[in-house]
């Protein structure tokens, strides 16, 4: 009986995991949903896990200067659990961007201490991804957490992209790719570094090269 019940247990878990990579909408739901609770949460360091790639990288840049760069393991080890405080983190803005099976997702994000509460931070994050084996995975992701200096605007700063210049652009595109630039190294196992090229002729072209040097 005893094992009955943990066979069930462990297809209802696998069902769930493979509902969170089933779509990109579905990934970065999971991506918020998966670190958000009440106090006494129990954080889900496997489904975490399960959405991210084998050596995903992880950058958060802070209003003060600060800059953490590291893996998924260094950034689940300085989760506590169970929380001692409620922590929700609830996205705001999302805008994807896909050619065949790679994708880049911009996420405007709030952090509450309840469902209600009134927002006592946010950002944006950055998040890179590739289809693979049937699935989508997280390669990396890149936090920019907002300014409280800073008054911010009513509209979304994930839909001022489409404003922003041609010179503008092509800088937020250099930031998005730095984020995969190791994509030839880690998913592709290639020896040499990814390079980028990117040409500005009246519109952004971006792409990413691998050589072995």
């Amino acid at each position: 009986m005893r094992y009955a019940l943990l066979l069930i247990s462990l297809l209802v878990t696998m069902t769930a995991y493979a509902d969170d990579t089933s779509s990109i909408d579905s990934i970065v739901n999971a991506y918020y949903e998966v670190v958000s609770g009440p106090e006494g949460f129990i954080y889900d360091a496997d489904r975490d896990a399960n959405i991210h790639a084998d050596g995903a990288l992880i950058t958060k840049v802070f209003p003060d200067g600060r800059f953490q760069r590291h893996d998924l393991s260094t950034e689940q080890a300085m989760i506590s659990v169970p929380y001692d405080q409620a922590f929700f983190e609830y996205e705001v803005g999302r805008r994807i961007e896909r050619y065949g099976n790679i994708a880049h997702v911009w996420s405007e994000f709030e952090m509450r201490t309840s469902p209600e509460a009134e927002p006592y931070s946010g950002g944006f994050n950055s998040i890179s991804l590739y289809f693979k084996d049937d699935r989508w995975w997280i390669s990396s992701w890149s936090t920019q957490y907002k300014d409280p200096s800073l008054n911010p605007s009513k509209a979304s700063a994930v839909e001022k992209l489409t404003d922003l210049n041609t010179e503008q652009f092509a800088d937020v595109v250099k930031s998005i790719v730095q984020d995969t630039l190791q994509a030839c190294e880690v998913q592709g196992g290639m020896q040499g570094r990814a390079k980028m090229n990117l040409a500005v002729v009246g519109e952004v072209n971006a792409k990413l090269v691998c050589s072995e040097e």
